[in-house]
């Protein structure tokens, strides 16, 4: 919890602005889309899903979920894949 608050304030001190969001998991809402009931939201997902709403980004990556696809405009499922950002 405590490091989930400090990233909502370094998310805060930069007005919800980041150029690359890269986290292990995806938003609740992301993993609902993945696998509709085989995944069941937890703590960090639903912390995700407040970051997914509030922050403006460019591109979000993760990778649990061991597939390479984009899965909307922003939200990129990485695994083994290796790609340039710029």
């Amino acid at each position: 919890m405590e490091e989930m608050q400090e990233g909502r304030n370094n998310l805060r001190a930069h007005d919800y602005t980041v150029d690359y969001i890269v986290t292990h998991c995806c938003s609740s809402s992301t993993q609902v889309f993945l696998g509709g009931s085989m995944y069941k939201p937890d703590r960090e997902t639903d912390h995700l899903e407040f970051i997914k709403n509030y922050v403006n980004y460019k591109k979000w990556f993760f990778g649990h979920y061991h597939d390479n696809r984009n899965i909307f405009d922003k939200e990129i499922l990485i695994y083994e894949q290796m790609i340039r950002i710029s």
